[in-house]
């Protein structure tokens, strides 16, 4: 009967598949209009050597406690700087940062509001991480569901939003002091900001680069951008290139006015064998007084660097970046330890430990299977 079900399920899928028309971009809201897609609008990423050196950086958080009154984090944030495939040694600026985020609930008039404070595990880091003040966040500005804001579920989100702009901050820094003229930064993921004061801190790295003639980018491995019948517009592109053979980029897709995402948005295919292709976006000012040899360029360096086996296609920058910023469970677990250990004593773990059984029963149940 199982089987049965499954079968079915799979016939209706692909008959959808089948049927669904490659249809035009789509992009929900008033700054962005789409352009209709035009085989011409592809083109070839040059091959060759470059001199541009680029850095990747990226950010891990792991959650230790919450509760719907607080939440804990573990919070990393690394870069690293290569030329081609070749990995550079940094300079001054500490290639990798923890710290500890707190996010806390009150009561301020009627409103619930959230406060963030931050703990770097090295003193001398501070200065590289948000001013505790723009975690000053009302729960409006960190959830828009009416449900969401009744049961207070994203308090996390403060802290999600330390380490976002703590990557925005070191990636300005990194812009000043590891990269040269005509070199790259390419964050992982959107350069759209979402968060109250996060522009500000992207303005803020995106004016570095520029006064360095640094190139600001970021890179999406995934995407949820579609067309207007449905279908995925990574796929559509891709089938509409189906017979290049070589890396290409496709632009433009739409034009793009939102002061909360100051990029020109491309989509590219890094290496010819291949299955992927990403959204990558080049930091709106530095576009408007690049050259298309100047964006060549800069693609041929990214499309060097995306040639690692394990991963054709995806920078690898941004695969050492994803791994060494990531916090596992594991380590999770040992810093949760730790944060006992220093309690128990005192009696804090206790009154904690009551906040707690408020939302860790699924914990429970998970360990009972």
């Amino acid at each position: 009967m199982k089987d049965i079900a499954l079968a079915n399920l799979l016939n209706d899928l692909g008959d959808s598949i089948k049927q669904t028309e490659h249809g035009q971009p789509l992009f929900r809201g008033l700054n962005y209009t789409p352009i209709k897609l035009d085989e011409d609008n592809f083109y070839k990423i040059p091959g060759g050597d470059t001199d541009r050196k680029l850095s990747f950086i990226d950010g891990g958080n792991m959650e230790l406690f919450s509760s719907p009154m607080f939440s804990v984090h573990l919070i990393r944030v690394y870069y690293n700087v290569f030329k081609g495939r070749e990995r550079i040694e940094p300079g001054e600026l500490p290639q990798r940062i923890d710290f500890y985020a707190l996010a806390i609930a009150s009561e301020v008039n009627g409103e619930i509001k959230y406060q963030g404070k931050i703990y770097p595990v090295n003193s001398n880091h501070k200065k590289y991480l948000p001013d505790e003040e723009d975690l000053e966040l009302k729960l409006s500005e960190v959830v828009s569901e009416p449900d969401e804001q009744l049961s207070m579920s994203r308090i996390g989100r403060i802290c999600t939003a330390a380490r976002r702009f703590a990557e925005w901050k070191v990636a300005g820094e990194i812009s000043k002091q590891e990269l040269s003229a005509g070199d790259i930064m390419v964050m992982d993921g959107s350069l759209q900001t979402s968060v109250k004061n996060e522009t500000r801190y992207a303005e803020n790295a995106y004016k570095k680069a520029l006064e360095n003639d640094v190139v600001y980018s970021g890179l999406s491995k995934t995407t949820t951008l579609h067309t207007t019948t449905g279908n995925s517009l990574v796929k559509t592109l891709k089938d509409l290139a189906s017979e290049i053979e070589y890396p290409w980029y496709y632009y433009p897709v739409v034009k793009n006015v939102d002061p909360n995402h100051q990029a020109e948005i491309y989509f590219v295919k890094l290496y010819r064998e291949s299955q992927y292709a990403f959204r990558y976006e080049l930091q709106r000012d530095w576009k408007k007084n690049a050259s298309k040899m100047e964006i060549e360029s800069v693609l041929t360096a990214l499309s060097n660097n995306s040639r690692d086996v394990r991963f054709p296609g995806y920078p690898y920058g941004l695969v050492d970046a994803d791994r060494m910023a990531s916090v596992s469970k594991e380590e999770a677990s040992r810093y949760r330890a730790r944060f006992k250990a220093m309690t128990s004593g005192t009696g804090l773990w206790s009154e904690l430990r009551t906040y707690l059984s408020a939302v860790d029963a699924h914990d429970v149940l998970n360990k009972l299977r």
